[in-house]
Formats: C-alpha cells, structure tokens, sequence
C-alpha cells in the first residue's frame, strides 16, 4: 500500500507543502501530480489521493503538492517578482522529486495543471507527461469560474480593486495575468509540441466537449496518444459534497502509466522533516514581508493525532504558543484547508498571536484514514464528534478542556455535539447545518442518541431529494435547488422542532452549553439562525459583551463562504472575538 510522507520543499521564504507517497519496495520512478486551481481543487483532492494510492502499488512514488499560496503551502511573494509562478512550482516540485534520488519522472496534470506542465516540460522535458482534461487557455478557465462564481452571487460592488475573486479562489492581479497567459491553442496543428514535453504524452479531453479534440493538433502525434474518459463533469462541474472520483481516468492514467513507464527500480531516500519555520508577516495572511515591518517566525508540523491517526497541520509561534489550543475542523468532504483556505489562514494569524492552533481532516476525508470497519465518505457521521474529542484531548493532554474549536457547516454541527460533552473554553459557529438525515437514518436504523443538535428533514423531503432527475438537478444547478428547497426544509424542521423529543432542540442545547460554561461566538446568515431560534435560543445579546454567546446575523452570507468578502468578514469577527476574550497578557 505504501506510505504517505508529508514534506515541505522549495524556497525558505516561501515554501511548498507536498506529500510524498512511497512504495513499500524498490521505486519504478516518481509520479508528480500537479492539481487544479481554485473549487476545481478543492473537488479533485480525493481522486489525486487515489491516484497516488494507485501508483505505489504499481511502484511508482507519488508526490502531490500544493502550489504556493495555494492549499497548505505558504503564500508566494506579494511583489509579483516570480514571473513563471505556479509553472515555476511544477519545477520545485520535479527537482523535489529528483533530490529522492529516483531514477525517472512522470507528470500527471489535470486541468489549469496540464497547462502549467506544458509550460514547465517545455524548458524542461521529463520521461512521460498525462494532460488530463486541460484548459485550452488560461482565458477560458478564468472566464468559467467568473461565471460559476456570479451565479452563486460571489461578487458585488464593493469588490476589491487588487484582487479578483473565483469561487474558493482569490487571485491577485499577477496570478491573474500568468494564468491568462496560458494557451493551448496557440501555434499550429500538428506542431512538435509534444517531443519538448516527454518521450510519451498521454491527452485526455471530455467526449462532451467536442472543441477539446482539438487540442490533439496541437501535439507530435507520433508521441502523443488520445482518449476520451467520462465523469470530469461530476468531478469539477458540482458543488461540493455532490462530486464524484472519475473512475474511467483514473484507471485510464494508471495504467498508461504502468505501460509506459520502466518496469526497474531501486529504493529512494525518504525526507525525515515534517516541519518547517517560516517568517510571516502579521499583518495577517497575503501581507508582504518587510524590512522593518511587523513579522514573526512561526513553526508547522505535520501529526497524526488520536486513536484513529487523524491528520492535521499544526502553528504555532517559533518559541511557542500559549492560552487555549485553537482546533479547526474540515468542512463537509472537503480537507482541512476550509473554503478558500480561511483556517489556513486563520490559523497561521492567531498563529502570530501566540496561540498554538491545528488543523485537521475528519476521519475518511483528506488524508486522515476512516476507522477501521467503518466506510469513508459520510458527511454527517457520529464519529466526527469523535474525531473532534480525540483531537481536544491529544492536543491538550492535561486540560482537554483547555481548547476553542472552530467548525462551518458541517463541522459546525459536530464541534456543537462534542462541546457538550467537552464543555470547551470556547467555540466559534459558522453557518452550522443541522437539518440532515443522519447516515443510521438513512440506512433504516434510529437516529444515534448522541446526537443532540441534529434536525432531520420528514421522508417526503428525503425521497424527493433521492429521486434521479432530483439529483442531476442538483448537480447541475446547485444554487437554483438550493433556493427550492429552502422554504421546504424550514417547514421541515419547524415541525421537527415542536413535535421532536426534546433533546432535537438546538436553541435549549446551545443555551445549556453557555451556561457551563463555554464562550460561543455564532456567525450565520438569516436562514442558518433559523433552527435555533425556534427552537428556545434567547434573543441576541450583541449590545452586552459580557455575556458568554456573542451571535452575529449577517444577511446575505454565502452559506459555504465562496465569496472572498465573506471569508475575511468572519475571520475578523473571529480574531476578534478570540484575541478579546482568550488571548493571555505578556509575562512580565
């Protein structure tokens, strides 16, 4: 099966987080997989895991990475002085791959990372290259996402004028022009294009997409091979959580792969660093390090935590943190970065503020595996409650309850459920959702008596959503169903609301939480404060900051946080709300 390394590489200033997966014997070469950009990243995170599952057990090491100022790797310079940017990544990522000591190297690229490998391969050719459903330009992808992004409402007047705002995604002006700068199109058909890039090229277009066969001219044919492979549309055309791992590519670029590369290997040398100390400017995340400027040294690490070897990415200041660990839950299947990198970056800022904070991915997302005898992939499961009370106490020993813990959706939900067990220093809310049928419902049992914040919708709210016509509806136009079903899910848990058992109401259990003792600070939209207060939450005490539940109401919040507005908006109500109440003054 191999074994995932995490690693850190390129520049000190800067650097990229990676990880690196080897085979258990001799290695055949090393396979770099260069992602996506922006949701189509975000979407495509589990399917580059398999990829690299796969490919160790073919023998090949496998080293996925995150462009700089992109996923876990630290942000590239704010002055624009690196012209090639994510091209240049690809680079590090291959010289990386080759300070291993492996003998040849293959590039697997989807989309936008197709595009930056031609532009890498093209100074620097590599022994095999696969172009999974590329970009024909930068143009093209940028003009795709800005349109996802106004349907969902992502943008308004007040939009920043040094940033341009995709989905999850916010590009400054210079990443702006380098990806517009990618082309695919250009040149002649049947150019050579191909033979600067590798000895073998495998492209793969969406059979859908007619327009992308032309891309085939645009290589060597006698070194290029062609194929059409299916589901790219569920993979990066939806919302999350509806994606789905494109099966046919994936087998599809394995076993070219396996076909084209040699079939000798040797053992390679496995980096034993899982950290990395990087000066940050406080400021806070985006800003330019200056001479004479506010900064900081702050430490990462990599660690598996708990019984179920959950994996998180740990901040803390060079010399150390204090006051409450600060834990940061992943999102629905998405891993522990948060939409549009918002715990990164929130936790590298209270990071510079002295608290020593993790991210984590739950248990069968990201890279933390599922627990054993139990399937990957359930949103809703009981054990991310557990996974969040197994972090509170690996990270605080002596004081479980010594943390604060930050979760949106539906980690949200779960740091609600595992507050009341904790009683936690505090807990920072962002857009909970609590009205789902919990996966033991779904599968014809009860609703697991643990669960104390959950509302499930009624049966014909849960057929209709099952139904297929319903489902592709939904994939195809997330906000337009979204909107649908809204005045049907508040009828739902209205209901629920009067004629449930009493521990289904949320507002009574978050009040019970306050008054143990916990400090909450609630940020949502006009429908996510819905559930609570019709269900026994006391009016919003705004006007009195002593009270220990601090609720902020914000009309037309993005329920994910896709817009970028809406990210920093609720990463300074919660900076501030845990630097007022948490921070410890200086020892003198």
């Amino acid at each position: 099966m191999g074994r995932p390394v995490p690693v850190w590489f390129g520049p000190e200033e800067s650097p990229l987080f990676g990880v690196l997966h080897v085979p258990d014997g001799p290695t055949r070469g090393t396979i770099v997989l260069c992602p996506p950009l922006g949701l189509e990243y975000a979407n495509s995170y589990s399917t580059f895991i398999q990829l690299a599952t796969r490919s160790t057990q073919l023998g090949f090491a496998a080293l996925r990475f995150d462009y700089r100022s992109t996923g876990d790797s630290f942000d590239r310079a704010a002055d624009g002085s690196d012209e090639r940017g994510f091209a240049t990544d690809v680079g590090l990522a291959v010289d990386f791959a080759r300070t291993t000591g492996t003998a040849h190297v293959g590039i697997v690229g989807m989309r936008l990372g197709a595009n930056l490998i031609c532009v890498q391969c093209g100074l620097e050719p590599v022994e095999a290259v696969v172009l999974w459903d590329p970009c024909p330009t930068g143009r093209s992808f940028l003009r795709e996402q800005r349109a996802l992004g106004a349907f969902a409402g992502a943008y308004g007047a007040e939009e920043k004028a040094d940033a341009l705002d995709l989905p999850r995604f916010e590009l400054s002006p210079e990443m702006w022009e380098e990806i517009s700068g990618l082309d695919l199109v250009a040149g002649q058909p049947g150019s050579a294009e191909a033979g600067r890039l590798a000895d073998k090229v495998l492209l793969l277009t969406r059979p859908e997409r007619t327009a992308d066969c032309k891309l085939a001219g645009r290589f060597d044919p006698t070194r290029t091979e062609h194929r059409e492979v299916a589901g790219q549309a569920e993979l990066l055309d939806v919302r999350s959580p509806e994606q789905t791992v494109p099966a046919e590519g994936l087998a599809t670029v394995a076993q070219w792969l396996d076909k084209v590369m040699p079939t000798s290997g040797h053992r390679i040398a496995t980096p034993t660093s899982r950290e990395v100390v990087v000066r940050i400017s406080t400021n806070g995340p985006g800003s330019e390090v200056t001479p004479g400027g506010g900064t900081t040294l702050v430490r990462e690490r990599a660690v598996r935590l708990g019984p179920a070897g959950l994996f998180g990415i740990e901040t803390e200041r060079a010399s150390g943190g204090s006051g409450p660990a600060c834990i940061l839950v992943s999102v629905a299947n998405d891993h522990r970065i948060g939409p549009g990198r918002i715990w990164v970056q929130l936790g590298r800022r209270l990071a510079a503020d002295g608290f020593r904070c993790v991210r984590i991915d739950v248990s069968g997302f990201g890279d933390s595996p599922a627990r054993d005898g139990w399937p990957a992939n359930g949103v809703y499961s009981i054990f991310g409650v557990d996974d969040v009370l197994d972090t509170a106490r690996a990270m605080s020993p002596d004081n479980p309850r010594d943390v604060l813990l930050f979760g949106l959706c539906s980690s949200g939900y779960h740091i609600l459920e595992a507050a009341l067990t904790l009683c936690p220093r505090g807990i920072c809310l962002v857009n909970p959702w609590l009205v789902f049928q919990p996966p033991e419902m779904a599968s014809g049992g009860p609703m697991d008596g643990r669960r104390r914040f959950c509302l499930p919708p009624n049966a014909l709210v849960t057929a209709a959503r099952t139904q297929p016509s319903v489902q592709w509806l939904r994939r195809r136009f997330p906000t337009l169903m979204s909107s649908l079903y809204r005045p049907i899910r508040k009828a739902a848990w209205r209901l629920r609301s009067v004629a449930g058992p009493r521990q289904s109401r949320p507002g009574e259990r978050l009040e019970d939480l306050v008054e143990n003792g916990t400090e909450v600070l609630l940020i949502c939209g006009p429908q996510e404060i819905s559930p609570f207060s019709e269900t026994g939450l006391k009016p919003a005490r705004r006007d009195r900051p002593e009270e220990r539940l601090r609720i902020e109401v914000i009309p037309n919040l993005d329920h994910g946080l896709y817009p970028s507005r809406d990210r920093e908006r609720v990463t300074e109500l919660i900076v501030d709300f845990v630097l007022t109440r948490f921070r410890r003054p200086p020892e003198r």
